[in-house]
């Protein structure tokens, strides 16, 4: 079984590692033409996690990640922004992303067909396109690397 680090420091880099994932698996559902419940799950939750990331590193403990914030990606937003006024880390493109998906995915709509919202998102190769710039640009302000180099 593999150890797994529980320092703040290291939590923050591992939300960030698992988002990257997730938009990797964006790319690669977008690519198959595949853009119903999976691809906007992860498309949602690498949001959640990046976001996460960075409320991690300026002070959130996971008590506060896990249920003050859960799902919400407009309230992770608002929180890293309360917490960080000037930052740019979160483009507008990537901020609108968050909004339009953020009540979707607090509500876990994606995972059930029968609340999935079929009409109402944006179009999949502007989401991916946000999504990847946004955690590129998180992923540079943590000295990230973007691509596993394995």
């Amino acid at each position: 079984m593999r150890e797994q680090s529980r320092s703040d420091e290291d939590l923050g880099v591992r939300y960030l590692r698992m988002a990257l994932e997730y938009g990797r698996a964006t790319r690669t559902l977008l690519d198959g033409n595949q853009c119903e419940a999976p691809f906007w799950q992860s498309v949602g939750h690498a949001l959640e996690l990046s976001l996460k990331s960075l409320l991690k590193k300026h002070g959130f403990d996971e008590m506060d990640l896990m249920h003050f914030i859960s799902h919400d990606l407009y309230g992770a937003e608002r929180s890293y922004l309360r917490q960080c006024p000037d930052s740019q880390l979160i483009s507008a493109d990537a901020s609108r992303l968050i909004r339009h998906l953020s009540d979707y995915h607090a509500r876990l709509d994606f995972r059930y067909p029968c609340l999935f919202p079929v009409a109402s998102l944006p179009d999949p190769a502007d989401a991916e396109q946000a999504l990847s710039e946004h955690l590129t640009a998180v992923a540079g302000h943590f000295g990230v690397p973007t691509h596993d180099r394995s």
